[in-house]
């Protein structure tokens, strides 16, 4: 018997990185009056909206349905079906134009379903005229309207006009609604808060609830562990219900939100309650129905993120900050001297002179250029920070050229200054075209004067955008004017988006003749910063908590399409313990972006200053991540594709799981990994709890994990593969795992082919050309199957020599060769192998070389 499990999951990136309790600058929702006022409204009866079902009409192949209530107020609902299980709801007021997104975070190409529609009753009945698609949408005319969304005949997402409002004043444009998921019994995600992946009640109905989950791209610096609000937005509810029928939701806006999540009782299902300050209501509905679906209909909205170059891959070096060129060059070198494998050296702004970005600090930085040399002759590069405010300074000539044309402004048309790292500053308008070109024309060589291509990638920090003022919750002001005299607060959480946009497109495509796929890093997200920039959790402090809430965190990005995700490793505020630390590394491996960084106050911490014990752990932690490069870089392609995700909480493969927040899935569930979030405290020697997950099926029960077959042909093995020992564990099971420091569990899936990199080097490019060893770990049916995805790793664009490996069977090993950017297989040659594990040597670059793409294996 399979016990299927109706669970919510909730996905949606967030803005702050705090709460308000952290710090008193930032408000609470009672502090904000449309929050305060909208929290707990009761909608009267005159105020609530009855939908004119018999009024209704179809043009376009959009549905419009007039809304109305007692008082007069009148509103239109705007429907559309799509292909790819999509529906988009519109409410407009037909008296107030709203600022829309538009085409900047939206990027798909919408194929648009014809409709057709019957009245029953009092109830409208939506479908697409070609009934393949097996959608449906109910609207209940109400007072108060429901709009109910079916997909093959489960109720998936209920739309409650009980708690529709859409003010209309002179002091407010603000809306809410609420959304129930139907049969769900979790709620998940809500990304980018730092907590648990399960998300429970952020309102009880009294004085004494804690605060919704706020949609504010903020600073925080040193938020607090298990926060629910961080640094990136993306309103985005997903919920699984009964036989996998998942669905989402997700909001078109970039305005300041609240949401109230409740997980639900006996007699109310789970919801949330969407807060919203201004602009267009814009709600796209995502029927999937399964959380693999949901992931690629909302990355084939917003995008996907780019394939990086290798280097980016590995170990990423960084502190706030290396002050001077002597300093840096000490720390490249004595990485090498001990045998620290990493990929690139960061700079922050220490280097620059005062601030002013794209000059370097010539007392502390003398030779740039020969810095750069030192620097590529170790087969390293160096990524260097620009953030989004510019100096005031006439002198200065990034400000002098912007000056009067490209900077936000207040409404009366001064130049907007407020104070950050410089000093006085203003912030390009990257909503004005011509704005947006002229800061990107600075990260060429000729007027970055100084840089070379060893300067390989951007950092973009304080692009919220932060600001050092107080009295508007340290960033910019609502009433700021865009290009266009859009107000801030419509675009707040898009502004990130949209600086990094300008970096990725124009400034490092250009700069390298779109030869190299750009690297970038931002603190600031919003849906479709995927498609530009790889993101970090944000100034997070060294605790234990911290490091368990950045596993999670990226385990939401991935799930969002945000999938070049990674923490500052040992936090970046305070000093980690030894043992804080070296489990730090063990669980960074597998998050995509992979960096150490700390806050200038905290202790040097470069790998080769600790103890030799220290070190080897460290060490041992940074080659098994450069081991298993060829995997992380064949998911990035998968991604680039399907836009599935790297890393993943194990609901997302395996829904009847919500209490294994230590465990992470890799990719396409062949890696499962467990990190150890707690300190040994007396003893380096302890069992941990792990969940042995079966492919096939598993059962749930309240006691636990049981009825599972050993000697059933279906069930799964999994091997521990750390150590290297490959102990077998079945499959379905609750195991006590031994662990010391020197050991984070690692396991291979029965039925696996793993590629990986085992020989040591100094870096990710140096490896790049070595043999693989392929390890195979056979099922019970004496079966495996694996895939490699191999290309020049650097050129930008698809590749013109690029292969993919896959193997099928032990006995008999297909190695199939796919066409540039296809997962299709296009040709095959057969090799017989003995049995056993590992596989010996197998020469992918030298086939990649010879573009012919037949591989040869040698054992």
């Amino acid at each position: 018997m399979v016990v299927m499990i109706k669970y919510a999951i909730l996905l949606a990136i967030l803005a702050s990185t705090a709460t308000a309790a952290d710090n008193p600058v930032f408000k609470k929702c009672s502090e904000r009056p449309f929050c305060k006022r909208l929290r707990n409204y009761v909608v009267d009866d005159k105020s609530k909206y009855s939908a004119d079902v018999h009024s209704s009409s179809i043009k376009d192949n959009i549905l419009t349905v007039p809304l109305k209530n007692e008082n007069g107020d009148n509103l239109n609902l705007l429907l559309s079906m799509f292909e790819g299980n999509k529906i988009r709801v519109k409410v407009e007021d037909p008296n107030s134009k709203r600022f829309e997104l538009g085409d900047i975070v939206i990027i798909e190409e919408l194929k648009e379903l014809p409709l057709e529609s019957e009245t029953k009753d009092d109830n409208l009945i939506v479908t697409p005229q070609n009934d393949s698609f097996h959608y449906e949408v109910v609207i209940a005319a109400g007072p108060p309207l429901t709009v109910t969304f079916y997909h093959q005949e489960y109720k998936q997402v209920i739309l409650d006009g009980e708690r529709l409002v859409v003010e209309n004043t002179d002091e407010s444009k603000a809306f809410t609604f609420k959304a129930d998921f139907p049969e769900a019994d979790r709620l998940y995600g809500l990304m980018d808060h730092a907590m648990n992946l399960a998300l429970g009640d952020t309102n009880n109905g009294t004085a004494e609830s804690g605060d919704p989950l706020r949609l504010r791209n903020s600073d925080h610096w040193g938020y607090d562990a298990n926060s629910p609000v961080l640094d990136f937005m993306i309103p985005v509810a997903n919920f699984l219900a009964i036989k996998n029928k998942t669905s989402g939701i997700f909001l078109h806006n970039a305005a300041e939100q609240w949401i109230d999540t409740s997980s639900g009782s006996d007699d109310k299902d789970p919801s949330v309650y969407f807060i919203v300050e201004r602009a267009a209501f814009d709600l796209f509905i995502l029927l999937g129905p399964t959380p693999k679906e949901i992931v690629r209909q909302f990355t084939g909205l917003t995008g996907k993120a780019h394939l990086p170059q290798i280097w980016a891959l590995g170990y990423h070096q960084c502190r706030f900050s290396y002050r001077s060129q002597d300093d840096v060059k000490d720390v490249v070198a004595r990485m090498d001297e001990n045998d620290i494998p990493f990929d690139a050296i960061w700079l922050d702004g220490d280097h620059t002179d005062g601030y002013k970005w794209f000059h370097w600090n010539h007392t502390t930085f003398p030779d740039p250029v020969e810095l750069q040399q030192n620097i590529s002759a170790t087969g390293r590069v160096c990524v260097s920070i620009s953030d989004p405010h510019i100096k005031v300074d006439d002198d200065y000539d990034v400000y002098a050229g912007a000056k009067g044309k490209y900077f936000t402004k207040w409404a009366n048309g001064n130049e907007y200054v407020d104070y950050s790292w410089p000093g006085a500053s203003s912030w390009i308008d990257y909503l004005n075209p011509e704005a947006a070109d002229y800061y990107s024309t600075w990260f060429s060589f000729e007027k970055f004067n100084g840089s070379t291509p060893t300067l390989a990638g951007i950092w973009n920090d304080m692009n919220e955008p932060s600001v050092f003022n107080d009295s508007s919750e340290m960033t910019m002001p609502w009433e700021v004017q865009h290009y266009g005299g859009v107000e801030h607060g419509d675009i707040h959480n898009i502004y990130g988006l949209l600086h990094v946009s300008q970096i990725y497109h124009k400034g490092l495509m250009d700069r390298d003749k779109n030869e190299k796929r750009p690297f970038v890093l931002t603190r600031s997200n919003f849906a479709g910063s995927q498609r530009y920039a790889a993101m970090w959790t944000g100034d997070n402090n060294s605790t234990w908590e911290h490091f368990a809430n950045s596993i999670s965190e990226c385990m939401n990005a991935n799930v969002l399409g945000m999938v070049f995700c990674g923490a500052d490793i040992g936090g970046f505020i305070g000093d980690p313990s030894d043992e804080l630390l070296q489990r730090w590394y063990q669980g960074a491996v597998w998050t995509p972006f992979f960096r150490g960084h700390s806050d200038t106050m905290s202790k040097r911490r470069e790998p080769y200053l600790f103890p030799k014990e220290v070190q080897d752990v460290i060490r041992n932690a940074l080659r098994l991540r450069y081991r298993h490069i060829p995997t992380i870089y064949t998911l990035f392609y998968e991604h680039t594709v399907t836009g599935d995700p790297i890393i993943s909480p194990l609901y997302y493969q395996y829904p009847g799981i919500n209490d294994r927040d230590t465990q992470t899935m890799i990719g396409n569930s062949n890696h499962m990994v467990t990190t150890i979030f707690t300190s040994f405290l007396i003893s380096y020697l302890q069992k941990l709890s792990i969940l042995v997950l079966n492919s096939l099926f598993f059962s749930l029960f309240p006691g636990g994990y049981s009825n599972i077959d050993p000697f059933d042909k279906n069930t799964d093995f999994w091997y521990r593969a750390d150590q290297y020992q490959f102990s077998q564990f079945r499959a379905g099971l609750v195991e006590q795992v031994e662990v010391d420091i020197d050991s984070s569990p690692v396991f291979y899936r029965a039925g696996s082919i793993i590629f990986n990199l085992d020989t040591p080097r100094k870096s990710a490019v140096a490896a790049k050309d070595d043999f693989y060893t392929i390890y195979v770990s056979v099922d019970r049916r004496n079966s495996a199957k694996g895939r490699l995805y191999k290309d020049d790793m650097t050129i930008s664009g698809v590749p013109d020599q690029s292969i993919i490996v896959l193997f099928t069977r032990v006995e008999v090993h297909e190695l199939l060769y796919s066409e540039t950017g296809e997962l299709e297989i296009k040709k095959s040659v057969f090799t017989k192998t003995a049995r056993g594990t590992p596989l010996h040597k197998i020469d992918i670059a030298k086939a990649l070389r010879e573009g012919n793409g037949i591989l040869e294996l040698s054992f």
